[in-house]
């Protein structure tokens, strides 16, 4: 049984953040990620599996620079870490206890953003055990995705926050570049943070816009947890309104 008229799908599962334990929500969206996905394969579709991995943004500053504190000389002697969730938990507990902890991990985001080669050295590590340990989890639920996380998007972040400036979709405000969505939310899409840095809401906002012009995806379908759908109503409003 084939469908009449074969679509372009995209769907987007599991997506768990790097450097920490996968979340049994992660498992949930992603096993119905993967039925999800056969389903529509078994009907013709050109189907896309997504893994939007959370592989970027204001922990791996913490992890960061706990990595530099922890282990000076990482950069020579890259350490090998067995539990890297205990290593998040001590860089979380130092980044909500100590603000110039806090200061510097935002900074060191910016830096990883800008292509710091000693920052992307150690953020490379963390992905690799994450991805590691992950791997054992979806060979185990025979779960198949291509790894597209927050990372891939970085390059085109910078074009995409001038385009909607210049086009009048987002605007200044108190140092940061937003998108206000009138009658959404009281808190606008912050697509470029005071400090310079980018966040998930610019990520997001440039993945649908990936998936749509150049992946030509006609469905586009997202396995998440419902405390994202506020955030994401307001993406896929800004989408939208960009047109």
């Amino acid at each position: 049984m084939e469908a009449e008229k074969k679509q372009v799908v995209a769907v987007d599962f599991s997506s768990p953040n790097i450097a920490k334990e996968m979340h049994v929500g992660n498992m949930r969206s992603g096993i119905l990620g993967e039925c999800t996905s056969r389903i529509f394969e078994f009907l013709g579709h050109k189907v896309h599996r997504i893994n939007h991995l959370g592989d970027w943004g204001t922990s791996f500053g913490m992890l960061i620079c706990h990595m530099k504190e922890k282990y000076p000389d990482y950069l020579e002697n890259l350490p090998e870490l067995k539990d890297l969730n205990l290593f998040y938990q001590e860089a979380k507990e130092k980044f909500d206890k100590d603000p110039d902890f806090k200061k510097k991990s935002q900074l060191t985001v910016v830096s990883l953003q800008s292509g710091d080669p000693d920052c992307l050295k150690a953020w490379k590590a963390f992905c690799e055990i994450s991805m590691i340990e992950n791997g054992k989890i979806y060979k185990r639920l025979d779960m198949h995705a291509e790894e597209c996380g927050e990372s891939f998007y970085n390059p085109m972040l910078p074009g995409l926050v001038d385009e909607l400036v210049e086009k009048g979709f987002a605007k200044e405000s108190q140092g940061a570049i937003c998108m206000f969505i009138e009658g959404k939310s009281h808190h606008p899409l912050m697509l470029k943070k005071s400090d310079g840095g980018f966040n998930y809401d610019t990520t997001d906002v440039a993945a649908v816009k990936y998936r749509l012009e150049t992946l030509k995806a006609e469905r586009i379908i997202y396995l998440t947890d419902v405390g994202q759908y506020s955030h994401f109503e307001l993406v896929f409003e800004a989408a939208k309104l960009i047109g």
